[in-house]
């Protein structure tokens, strides 16, 4: 069955329904609401919206500068031709979406006021801690120099210049903060006025190539708009976009906070995420920060690492007689340290969790080679005049260490050996796996929201059969002027009625509260228990290593001879991937939010069950003979479902503090772990007292009282019956054409 036809069986039945308002209108408004019954145009576009969602296929890339991510997207998109420019610096890499448009185009984001003022910010803070590190440089040094027996004048010049130079290799070290100045230093020499940059956000051209040439001036190194640009959405009209949107994250230490977090939440909608790292650099410490964005998302997702370059390692120890021996053994090494490296990685930081855990037990599969400039010389093997200087040298390397696998008179076998090194189709079969993984799943998830509307909307149909068929039965068998007895009868026993309904309706009402606070005062403890737990396993340590001068006449002497006179220090100190903390307390308040929320509707079913179980038997003895079984029914389902259950609303955002982006180490992770240590410390009371502002709210909008309600409910409907009554054969034939149209109703 498609979602077409239950559209047009929901139609159906609305179209029934909607024509019968006079007669049942309220019936149906409740079961509607109880049993989640959409409008027609509401499950079309439910439908429509999760086959779009599912629709583009998203690709993550990752990976460092110089990583060779360009290259591999040229490779799988633009068939080779250099159309994606290459990162101008880490720091500057802009995030940029590609996908498929009518025309080359390409919308640029500009870092915002509140953005450049966050730079800014950092970019101060940077400085004063540089002044400071200056000053305490010079005072070791000129310390140092006086303490020296030899009495030599002091050369303040000199001592300054080294002073600063020290200074700025040690604040280097706090990455955040510095690329902020690199950053905001960029911006001062740029010469462009920011409040005039939305004029020159549209770019559009008549080709790729053309396109590219434009984009540099937003991306490239010395580019106008560069130190501006924050995201670059790209639109070609290329068959190899169609239906996917590549998703190319920006390098680390990110100095805008918005910007990171946009790319780690772009990164958790990814079906299948590239890892895109140098075979002669694999997996180095670059990688695993920027590998810090991945965080754990529900669904598919698959993880390839992509060794890159694999043409430089050919030569030296790894070289063979045979091309595909020598790409096994380097692909074996690199499978090596890949489990090695990532299970290191596990150990000394724990907040990654899970992540990585399918990529470490099956690595090996997970790993492919790849060589984009190989793709390129493969694809333009004709047109070698054309080769740029990096292109002739890696041919000229390949066919004097390989000459029996690439040879300009041998083009076929020339070919299929560049074709082996780039290997872009064994990653094009990973997205064909990847799409038809998804496509299965979608497949599914429509199937089941399909099954699950139907046996509501065949629920929805019984409804209206068979409150048509009550109907006509309580018109044959009731009269005016009984109806009018039971009319004065019921006003006579308001009071009645006021005594024994509402305060077992006040002691319902409390108990009610006392359970929902409790039941979601419980949840929440238990979450937090943990969550704590996650938070504190959330830290990890580096060694680092560095060289201290030695004090003395000697140790200067050792110094200038022989390159002596220093003792090598180390410190463990504090390191946290700040993503997949943040990921992890986000993860947790989802938790809380989705448990909470249960607990509310689990509780509010409790209040209608025990609202219904205990007040039934009381109007019964109230009304005594004048009792009708089911219009009581039908007026307490009416005065139950009139008591608001509004939804629960956590909304408790993270602090400024727990903002920061990449892997921090030393000071900055330890000023990031005391904010996350805060937050979850002091998260225990901010939830409870959502908590109990929802409970105060639900005890406000809830009636004090329900007899009234409940006798206006039964009147209404008595006098609605009169009505009918009055009009039988009428009514009687019209619900009975009723029941008929609506039996005919089928899928």
């Amino acid at each position: 069955m498609n979602h077409q036809t239950l559209v047009a069986f929901s139609e159906k039945l609305h179209q029934l329904a909607e024509s019968n308002q006079d007669l049942f209108a309220r019936e149906i408004e409740q079961f509607k609401r109880m049993n989640g019954i959409d409008q027609p145009e509401q499950l079309a576009q439910a439908c429509q919206a999760l086959q779009e969602q599912n629709r583009l296929m998203n690709i993550g890339i990752v990976g460092r500068v110089k990583a060779g991510k360009s290259s591999l997207l040229n490779a799988l998109v633009f068939e080779g031709e250099p159309i994606l420019p290459k990162a101008a610096t880490p720091m500057t890499a802009a995030l940029t979406t590609i996908t498929w448009g009518e025309v080359f185009k390409a919308r640029v984001e500009f870092y915002s006021e509140a953005d450049i003022a966050s730079i800014r910010s950092k970019a101060d803070q940077f400085e004063q801690r540089l002044a400071k590190r200056q000053a305490d440089c010079l005072e070791e040094l000129v310390q140092r120099r006086r303490a020296q027996p030899n009495g030599a004048p002091l050369d303040m010049q000199q001592l300054t210049t080294m002073a600063n130079k020290k200074a700025m290799n040690d604040l280097q070290r706090e990455e955040g903060l510095f690329a902020a100045h690199d950053q905001y230093q960029r911006m001062k020499s740029a010469g462009v006025d920011a409040a005039s940059l939305h004029l020159h956000s549209e770019i559009e051209a008549a080709t790729p190539q053309q396109l590219a040439e434009r984009l540099h001036n937003y991306v490239g190194a010395s580019g106008t708009y560069m130190p501006f640009t924050k995201t670059v959405h790209v639109a070609m009209p290329l068959e190899a976009l169609r239906d996917i949107c590549i998703i190319d994250t920006p390098g680390m230490n990110d100095p805008v906070q918005s910007r990171e977090e946009r790319t780690v939440e772009l990164l958790k909608t990814c079906d299948v995420v590239f890892i895109v790292t140098p075979a002669g650099q694999f997996l180095n410490e670059q990688d695993l920060e920027v590998m810090g964005r991945i965080t754990q998302k529900e669904g598919i997702q698959e993880l390839v690492l992509v060794a890159s370059q694999i043409d430089t390692q050919l030569y030296g120890s790894e070289k063979r007689a045979r091309l595909g021996d020598a790409i096994e053994a380097i692909r074996g090494q690199l499978s090596v340290r890949a489990q090695s490296t990532l299970a290191d990685l596990k150990q000394s930081s724990p907040e990654v969790g899970s992540v990585f855990d399918s990529l470490i037990s099956s690595v090996h599969r997970n790993l492919l080679h790849s060589s984009g400039l190989c793709y390129s010389l493969n694809r333009r093997f004709d047109s070698q005049e054309v080769w740029d200087s990096n292109e002739q040298v890696t041919w000229d390397n390949l066919s004097s260490n390989y000459p029996d696998y690439f040879n300009r008179d041998n083009r076929e076998l020339s070919l299929g050996s560049l074709d082996s090194l780039a290997n872009i189709e064994a990653i094009r079969a990973v997205l064909a796996q990847v799409r038809a993984k998804k496509a299965e799943i979608t497949r599914d998830k429509l199937g089941n929201l399909l099954a699950r509307k139907q046996k509501n909307l065949e629920a929805f149909k019984a409804l209206i059969v068979n409150l048509a068929r009550s109907q006509i039965g309580q018109i044959q068998n009731a009269n005016v002027d009984q109806l009018d007895e039971q009319l004065r009868s019921l006003e006579s026993k308001r009071l009645d009625l006021s005594v024994e309904l509402d305060v077992h309706f006040k002691y319902i009402m409390s108990d009610y509260r006392q359970k929902l606070r409790d039941k979601m005062r419980e949840a929440a403890a238990r979450l937090l228990r943990e969550s704590k737990s996650a938070i504190s396993d959330a830290q990890g340590t580096y060694t680092a290593t560095y060289t201290v001068e030695n004090d003395g006449i000697g140790s200067w002497f050792a110094r200038k001879l022989w390159g002596g006179g220093t003792t090598e220090k180390t410190e463990v100190r504090a390191k946290i991937i700040s993503s997949q903390v943040i990921s992890t307390i986000s993860e947790f308040m989802n938790d809380i939010q989705d448990e909470l929320g249960y607990e509310v509707e689990q509780s509010h079913r409790w209040l209608n069950e025990e609202l219904a179980r205990i007040l039934t038997p009381k109007i019964r003895e109230v009304l005594d003979k004048d009792a009708n079984g089911q219009m009581i029914k039908q007026a307490i389902i009416a005065i139950i479902q009139s008591i608001p259950d509004d939804d629960f609303d956590l909304n408790l955002p993270l602090p400024e503090s727990l903002k920061s982006s990449g892997t921090l180490k030393g000071y900055e992770a330890e000023r990031f772990k005391d904010a996350a240590d805060d937050f979850i410390g002091s998260l225990g009371s901010k939830v409870k007292n959502k908590i109990s502002s929802f409970v105060n709210s639900v005890e406000r909008k809830a009636p004090a009282t329900i007899s009234d309600s409940f006798v206006d409910e039964i009147q209404h409907r008595i006098n609605l019956l009169k009505g009918q009554v009055n009009n039988a054969a009428q009514t009687i034939d019209r619900l009975e054409r009723l029941v008929r149209k609506t039996e005919e109703v089928s899928l």
